[in-house]
Order: structure tokens, then C-alpha cells, then sequence
């Protein structure tokens, strides 16, 4: 999954919400040196693109992506599924989209000076371009894509991905509304199954995950 659905799924822990954050940039003796429940956090994250990756929904709708993207059709796939998130995030969150990733922001900013390198740089272009709020918008994942494009070691052709999701947007949005509320009870029950302990944030009220 792409960085809205991971920070959502990780719930109000402000610790969960660093580890899910920083999950691809951990690289090997980094991850001992975390705080346990950023551990949690990192695991989660992992355990998410497991799921992600080996849900038949999610294959079908890579599948759908690959004669245009080819090795990035999955990438293309978490974009484009982030996309519905914020899209319909009222249907899942009682937070307006503007007040979560405001506060996301918030936690974030607060440990990110802890982070490696890789997502600090990516804080800072989130939160300077308020990437997370604008993937509602065809114009932010159009955005969104195109700075991938630039990134990508292959011809990618992400830069016109927003062409693609617009031709195929009916499919697409059938596999989010069939995919994504399976994704949000297996991160649910991932998050029930970790002990618990004082959390170093305040948890923000009314969450709808």
C-alpha cells in the first residue's frame, strides 16, 4: 500500500504511526536500535504489503496496470488505491481528510529528526507539498506519479498514469470498495494482537479505523 492507507491503518498510535511510516526505509541493524512499539510499527507495515501483495483483488487490479507500467504496475496500483482512500475517506474515518493529515503531520514532526534518512527527506516533501490531502484530486496523483516517474531507475511511465486511472477508473474503484475493507479488519486485527502500553501521544479522538 501507498503512505495514506499505511498511516491509517496503523490506528492513533503515534508510535505505530512512526514505525508504519519509516517501514521501508529500515534497513538492518536499524531496526534493533528502535523503541519496541516503533518495531510494532515497522512490522506492521511489513505484514500490510504481505497482505497487499497477496490479496487476489490487488493482483487483479496490478494485473490491470502491467501492459502500461510494466515492473511499476503495483506501484501505480498503491497510488491509484490511495487515491479512493482519500477520496472516500468519509466513509471511514469521522475526521475531516484536512484535520487527519494535519495531525499526522504533527506526530510525525515531532520524531522525525530519529528517522533515517530516506524518510526524512520524504516528511519533508509531504509535508511541504500536502501530498497526502491532495491525492483526493486527479491533479495530486498526477503529481504524485510524476515524481515517482523521475525516481524510477526504468522508463516507468508513470507520468501518464492519470490518463490510465481515468480510463479505467470504474474497475479500479470496484477493486478498491472490494479490496480495501478486508485490508482495514486484517490491519485491525494485527493491531489487536500487540500488547499494548502507554503510548508517548496523545491519541486523536473518534478514529474510525
Amino acid at each position: 500500500m501507498n503512505t495514506l492507507a499505511h498511516l491509517y491503518l496503523s490506528g492513533d498510535d503515534p508510535e505505530l504511526i512512526l514505525g508504519n511510516f519509516i517501514g521501508d526505509s529500515v534497513r538492518g541493524d536499524e531496526f534493533s536500535q528502535l523503541e519496541q512499539r516503533v518495531q510494532q510499527g515497522v512490522m506492521l507495515h511489513r505484514k500490510i504489503d504481505r497482505f497487499t501483495d497477496g490479496h487476489p483483488v490487488f493482483r487483479q487490479i496490478s494485473a490491470l496496470m502491467r501492459k502500461d507500467f510494466g515492473r511499476y504496475c503495483s506501484v501505480v496500483a498503491d497510488v491509484f488505491l490511495d487515491h479512493f482512500l482519500a477520496r472516500e475517506w468519509e466513509r471511514f474515518d469521522s475526521r475531516p481528510l484536512e484535520d487527519y493529515t494535519r495531525w499526522i503531520h504533527q506526530i510525525l514532526a515531532r520524531r522525525i529528526d530519529t528517522c533515517p534518512e530516506r524518510s526524512r527527506r520524504y516528511f519533508r516533501y509531504l509535508s511541504t507539498t500536502d501530498t497526502l490531502l491532495h491525492y483526493r484530486s486527479m491533479e495530486g496523483i498526477s503529481q504524485t506519479l510524476s515524481q515517482m516517474a523521475k525516481r524510477a531507475r526504468y522508463d516507468s511511465g508513470m507520468e501518464k498514469a492519470d490518463a490510465v486511472l481515468l480510463r479505467r477508473y470504474p474497475k479500479l474503484e470496484e477493486g478498491f470498495e472490494l479490496f480495501f475493507p478486508e485490508l482495514v479488519r486484517f490491519a485491525s486485527g494485527e493491531r489487536r494482537l500487540v500488547t499494548l502500553r502507554p503510548q508517548a501521544e496523545p491519541a486523536f479522538a473518534s478514529s474510525g479505523v
